[in-house]
């Protein structure tokens, strides 16, 4: 039996990809993909593109509702239709304890491993695809973790000017009164009571270091850094680099089309920040920043 999908409001996907609900050999998990960053880094610009590839599955609006029963999870597709990729939050801090997003190689539990291999099994399945990919916001300080449960995984880390990005938190943050917002590090509580604009940079900085010093116990074939800066000026370049060094090919016409409407949106916090703001920043994030090659 075949159940057509649509994958309605997702350009790029076959709109009637066959599921079928017939028994199936359970598969193989074999180099997950994981798109990390600070939020407002600019994640979602792979996000949205990578599943488009035709050996990738992924988390949807749909199957996060009852990720680790396949046959529930079918159902549901009967009357609900919009698989655009989903973070998933709930999925990845299934077990969590405490108040903050962090965990470590010591909460890949037995448990939590049965759990999310079934979870990624059965998106495998669902779509009919070798491979997995998925962007949580708060997996960026989760990558010892991710590693443990996937000891193949790929990680695509994209790293943003902090100072785009503390202008972006801001902004979110000031959409929900001032309260903290996302990605919660070990620090989160003291970065909350800064006034807003330094905590949002301090954000940045916080969790870029975290990944940094994550990213050191990861073999560094499996670890990709690269810069959104560089993604918008060379998109279709930077995206080949990065799915070949992922084990992905494109053909030139798709990729073409898939990186074109990328641009970059640094500009804003040149236009927004006080000469008082920007120093502020520097002071706070300029050593970083130098660092990962940004002038100051």
């Amino acid at each position: 039996m075949l159940i057509p999908i649509t994958y309605r409001g997702f350009p790029g996907i076959s709109r009637h990809t066959p599921l079928s609900v017939r028994a199936m050999k359970t598969p193989e998990i074999r180099k997950p993909i994981f798109v990390v960053g600070s939020p407002r880094s600019g994640t979602n610009t792979l996000h949205f593109r990578l599943p488009q590839h035709p050996d990738l599955a992924w988390i949807s609006n749909v199957t996060k509702k009852t990720p680790d029963s396949l046959w529930l999870t079918k159902l549901l597709m009967l009357v609900r239709k919009d698989h655009q990729p989903s973070e998933a939050k709930v999925i990845w801090r299934r077990y969590a304890t405490g108040d903050d997003h962090v965990r470590g190689r010591a909460d890949a539990t037995p448990k939590t491993k049965a759990f999310l291999h079934k979870v990624v099994r059965n998106h495998l399945r669902i779509f009919d695809r070798p491979r997995f990919v998925n962007k949580c916001p708060q997996n960026v300080v989760r990558m010892e973790f991710l590693d443990e449960v996937f000891p193949d995984a790929y990680f695509i880390h994209i790293i943003r000017d902090g100072r785009a990005v503390a202008n972006s938190i801001r902004n979110a943050r000031l959409k929900h009164d001032g309260a903290y917002w996302a990605c919660r590090p070990a620090e989160w509580k003291s970065l909350a009571e800064l006034p807003l604009l330094e905590g949002s940079g301090m954000q940045w900085k916080t969790i870029i270091e975290h990944a940094l010093e994550s990213a050191k116990s990861i073999p560094p074939e499996r670890y990709i850094q690269i810069r959104y800066e560089d993604l918008c000026a060379e998109p279709e370049k930077v995206f080949r680099e990065v799915s070949d060094r992922v084990e992905l090919k494109w053909d030139d016409a798709t990729l073409a089309t898939l990186v074109s409407d990328i641009e970059s949106r640094n500009y804003k916090w040149r236009e927004k920040f006080s000469e008082d703001e920007i120093e502020m920043l520097h002071a706070r994030l300029g050593g970083l920043l130098a660092k990962l090659g940004y002038e100051v």
